[in-house]
């Protein structure tokens, strides 16, 4: 398997097929429950915290985040 690094990924400019980001849908759905946006933070605590967690959830963002979880709750 090729290991990318930041060399070897370029993020080239080009002109966009919609006028305003407004245009853009960013929902995403997931079993029954419709989210806003994927939020994908960075797992450090420093970063990431059950306040900001719940603020997420009840605000109908999707995140993925296991630094709040117990060492119990995501050991098979």
């Amino acid at each position: 398997m090729k290991i990318f690094d930041y060399e070897d990924i370029q993020l080239i400019p080009n002109k966009c097929i919609v006028e305003s980001r407004s245009e853009c849908d960013t929902t995403i759905q997931f079993g029954p429950k419709k989210f806003k946006l994927p939020v994908v933070p960075a797992n450090m605590q420093t970063v990431m915290n059950e306040k900001l967690a719940k603020w997420f959830a009840e605000n109908d963002y999707f995140i993925s985040c296991i630094v709040l979880m117990k060492k119990q709750e995501y050991l098979l």
